[in-house]
């Protein structure tokens, strides 16, 4: 039989306020892994091989920092629009602090460096005696087990670091953040780097030989020859001529009917540079990241780096930070908070890097009258000014009627 765990009662209340009829989780769920058959490059392929390969290393590192990086925000949907919940409880959370012993960056970073190099991110939800939100606690999901029966999902932690030991427990799915990569059943994401363990295996064992490689002066110069039979003794002599003339760079004697044959690079060693290259681009496949990121520009120009910057913004960070939103809006907030609290991730800090492309987006917004002069120097970082929170439009900017005429529109003041 299953071992079985019983769930707190606090965990059971709040359970059946949501209206789950859960008493125990047995323990019969077990992760998916799949059946990977790598080819063997003769190297070891797990996370820690993974991250001291370069450009896995790289990968991973620019998408955790350029997330971590973004501007993060709780919105409250009003009939005016949408403005700051800065007093919400999830704010200070997600955007200042979520807990005493980490900064906000630190935070994102981890939960982004777990997705896309483990396929998972675990986070446990501590709330206070009034059911608002107090902190969010990272677990390395090694440390984490998923349950499921009958239709409900729990999460067993067991944290092997006694420093950490107090978040071990049975939690609910409304007490644990789980954000999911690549996922074939819906309940967990699949780890990128054992599912890629060949792509990621010739890419190091591509290292690991041209480690060797160099190491061995990068190619063997030439060989010498004869058809004589040499006996020990003349064999150290001729070597001991050949070393002192070649060490003071003098032309050698070459005795004994010696020849010298020089011989080219392998044709293997020869495309060393090409593999390395190939490696780059298929982990830049694997993680979406244009190859110019991952210093690979030899398919790179002036015209196209723009591009592939903006789809670095629109098809790598996007669908991560959609991920982690939806994960977040749905655990963070209560049933009546639902749809008028929302999180975002505001990709528009990416272009803080382009001083041109700011100015011509403000400019436009502001002629355009969707935005105000104050807002765009919030989004600056900038001091608001007094007489800049109204809308502006050009004086030439007239309504018109259907039929295209221009409509007059009378401000003088009634007085009757």
């Amino acid at each position: 039989m299953a071992d079985k765990n019983r769930i707190p009662l606090a965990s059971r209340i709040q359970a059946a306020r949501r209206g789950w009829q859960v008493g125990y989780i047995p323990d019969t769920y077990k992760v998916f892994g799949g059946n990977v058959n790598a080819v063997d490059f003769g190297v070891t392929v797990n996370e820690d091989a993974a991250l001291r390969f370069t450009a896995v290393y790289a990968a991973i590192k620019l998408l955790a920092e350029n997330i971590a990086a973004l501007p993060k925000s709780v919105k409250l949907r009003t009939d005016a629009g949408y403005e700051d919940a800065v007093k919400h409880p999830a704010f200070r959370a997600l955007c200042v602090a979520p807990n005493d012993y980490m900064d906000v960056f630190s935070f994102w970073f981890k939960a982004v460096a777990d997705l896309e190099g483990k396929g998972n991110f675990f986070a446990v939800i501590v709330r206070g005696k009034d059911g608002s939100l107090k902190a969010l606690h990272p677990l390395n999901p090694e440390w984490v087990q998923i349950l499921f029966d009958k239709g409900v999902k729990g999460y067993r932690v067991n944290c092997p670091d006694p420093a950490f030991a107090f978040l071990n427990g049975v939690y609910l799915e409304h007490e644990m953040i789980h954000v999911m990569l690549f996922s074939r059943n819906g309940l967990t994401g699949i780890d990128p780097i054992s599912y890629n363990a060949a792509a990621i295996g010739r890419g190091i064992a591509t290292g690991k030989f041209s480690g060797e490689f160099y190491k061995r002066g990068g190619q063997i110069k030439g060989v010498m020859e004869t058809d004589q039979e040499l006996g020990d003794d003349a064999y150290d002599k001729f070597m001991k001529h050949f070393a002192a003339s070649a060490g003071n760079f003098d032309v050698p004697l070459l005795e004994y009917g010696i020849k010298y044959k020089q011989i080219g690079i392998s044709p293997v060693a020869a495309q060393l540079i090409q593999t390395e290259t190939l490696s780059i681009d298929d982990i830049a496949r694997i993680f979406c990241i244009p190859p110019h990121l991952l210093a690979e520009l030899s398919h790179a120009t002036f015209s196209n780096i723009e591009q592939q910057n903006i789809f670095f913004g629109e098809f790598s960070l996007r669908p991560i930070c959609k991920r982690i939103e939806v994960q977040l809006e749905r655990k963070l907030f209560t049933d009546a908070e639902i749809g008028r609290y929302s999180v975002k991730f505001d990709l528009k800090g990416l272009m803080r890097g382009d001083a041109a492309a700011r100015a011509n987006y403000y400019t436009s917004g502001i002629n355009a009258g969707w935005m105000t002069p104050n807002e765009a120097r919030r989004l600056e970082e900038m001091k608001s000014l007094p007489g800049l929170d109204s809308p502006r439009m050009p004086m030439n900017f007239v309504q018109i009627d259907e039929d295209g005429k221009a409509v007059v529109v009378d401000n003088t003041p009634n007085n009757e």
